[in-house]
């Protein structure tokens, strides 16, 4: 009965997870809170004001996931689908996508996809995965935004990520990634359309809220608090941050928060059943290691080194050591579990 127990848990948790994210994803998806995350992420709208960028957003699409399993995805808002299909290179689903019209002479349209990512450490290089949603959104403009010989017609894209859960040295910092000549040899001349894409990574933490660094991390982090009800909530983004309180925000925001305390509730509850006597935090902070662990394993399978690792985590080489070792020791199994016991013992 207890696996049932555990299994049932599980089943709710994840349940609480799907659901909230497709809340969050909601909320993201309002015209006020796009216009605060495109004001500070996006350099064509860096000198509007936030209701002309709320004015020059078109077409939102929110993905929505389902609620229970097997059911089917609900159908989108409006105007492009968040799923990309193009032959032979499979399906890509976003989170929220949308048009942003940019206001100088030529009223160049951009198109802007924004995803929301609670794990740092998902096995692979989020910046990487950023990337290909960029490239995605340029080849599938073929044939929809330009024709075959008429690429001057590309739009630029951006990939915007929310990173949730950064650890503190990425938290409160605003990333970009983007193209740029280098000149090998020769001069060059002439403008070329090079800059045709831009991946942004946003680091939050829960602290985010509260130490405000900028206006974007100020503003993100009181959306995304797991602290504030949802009236405190509500009142600070109506009046610091100018966020009309509709109906529609203000039952998103509810719904928000009780999923998020009902997430949390559960975890302590079955983490008191298994004996994590340091609470829920501790269990938090183990998976985070343990995603950590098996992406250096990946790694040193391949034949990398310590600094390469480092530098292609950009983490501190000497905090990096001790688990860096214990993944050599545990060649060529490589057991998460038993590598976990060799750093932590019998505190493990």
């Amino acid at each position: 009965m207890k696996k049932k127990t555990y299994l049932a848990d599980a089943i709710n948790i994840a349940e609480m997870k799907a659901q909230y994210d497709t809340e969050a994803k909601k909320i993201v998806a309002d015209k006020g809170v796009i216009s605060w995350i495109v004001k500070y992420t996006v350099k064509e709208m860096r000198d509007c004001t936030l209701e002309e960028i709320a004015n020059a957003i078109e077409d939102i699409e929110v993905a929505e996931t389902p609620v229970h399993p097997g059911k089917k995805k609900t159908e989108a808002i409006t105007g492009m689908t968040t799923e990309d299909k193009v032959p032979n290179e499979g399906e890509v689903t976003f989170d929220v996508r949308f048009y942003v019209i940019t206001r100088n002479a030529e009223r160049v349209k951009l198109i802007l996809n924004v995803e929301i990512q609670k794990d740092y450490y998902p096995g692979y290089d989020l910046v990487t995965r950023g990337v290909f949603y960029c490239a995605r959104m340029l080849s599938a403009q073929l044939d929809t935004e330009f024709a075959a010989e008429d690429y001057d017609n590309v739009k630029k894209v951006y990939s915007i990520w929310l990173c949730l859960n950064a650890p503190k040295k990425e938290a409160d910092t605003i990333i970009e990634y983007r193209m740029e000549p280098h000149i090998i040899f020769g001069t060059k001349e002439g403008n070329h359309r090079y800059d045709l894409l831009s991946v942004v990574m946003i680091g939050l933490d829960e602290e985010s809220c509260r130490k405000k660094k900028t206006p974007l991390h100020g503003f993100l982090g009181t959306v995304f608090s797991g602290e504030m009800k949802p009236a405190e909530k509500l009142l600070r983004l109506e009046k610091e941050y100018g966020i009309a309180t509709t109906r529609e925000m203000k039952e998103g925001v509810g719904r928000m928060c009780n999923l998020s305390d009902g997430i949390y509730e559960r975890g302590i509850e079955r983490g008191m059943e298994r004996g994590m006597k340091r609470g829920i935090i501790q269990g938090i902070e183990r998976g985070e290691e343990q995603k950590l662990i098996e992406l250096i394993c990946k790694k040193v399978r391949k034949g990398k080194t310590l600094d390469t690792i480092a530098t292609e985590l950009e983490e501190n080489k000497d905090d990096l050591s001790p688990i860096y070792e214990a993944v050599l020791m545990a060649a060529p199994d490589y057991e998460t579990k038993k590598i976990q016991e060799a750093l932590h013992g019998d505190k493990f």
